[in-house]
């Protein structure tokens, strides 16, 4: 195993807009580890945490996937570590008029010379079977993720047969179906593959 003073740094930045990076090293890295592009730690910062790409501002918006997921609550070094204690998170946004979630798109245009493997319904509509996965970025919201889990176990299993495709080793909430439409049993095998 190599140790954390001697691995080469391993950063993930989400998107160009970001201002912070995930460390990616096991066991993190320690404060005076040169970064590429040579930023150096002034903290240890542990795997899986965030460090400022630059001097953050108090107020400052804190930006991962390029939006913001927090705002300094005081000047942050670059080359900290950024954590929840640091920051005011955003509030919540309501869960009404989610534009992915609730407002349809624009129609369209008809693909031509595409099949697809799939099932015509008897109104003439067509469907697929899909793949449903549920999982996290973070371990702090795999709360949210059981009581997503649960809500499908109890609600969703009356319309769909579901099979237990895949379950993620890290995060035992994790899981993935595969789904075909009205079918009246609902067969769930945590972790296991069944045909």
């Amino acid at each position: 195993m190599t140790s954390e003073a001697s691995a080469s740094p391993v950063i993930i930045r989400m998107h160009e807009r970001d201002n912070v990076a995930i460390v990616g090293n096991d066991g993190g890295l320690p404060a005076g580890t040169v970064l590429p592009g040579g930023l150096m730690l002034t903290e240890r910062v542990p795997q899986g945490h965030k460090v400022a790409l630059i001097d953050l501002n108090a107020a400052q918006p804190v930006l991962r996937y390029g939006i913001p997921i927090g705002y300094a609550l005081k000047a942050i070094a670059a080359g900290s570590w950024v954590h929840e204690k640091l920051l005011d998170m955003p509030a919540a946004r309501e869960l009404v008029n989610l534009p992915m979630a609730t407002v349809m798109p624009a129609p369209m245009p008809a693909l031509e010379g595409y099949t697809f493997e799939g099932y015509r319904n008897t109104d003439g509509s067509v469907g697929t079977r899909n793949i449903l996965a549920i999982t996290q970025t973070v371990q702090c919201v795999a709360g949210v993720t059981e009581f997503a889990v649960r809500r499908i176990k109890a609600e969703c299993c009356r319309a769909f047969r579901m099979w237990t495709m895949w379950c993620h080793s890290n995060m035992p909430t994790a899981a993935a179906w595969r789904l075909t439409r009205r079918t009246p049993s609902c067969q769930y095998a945590p972790c296991a593959t069944s045909a």
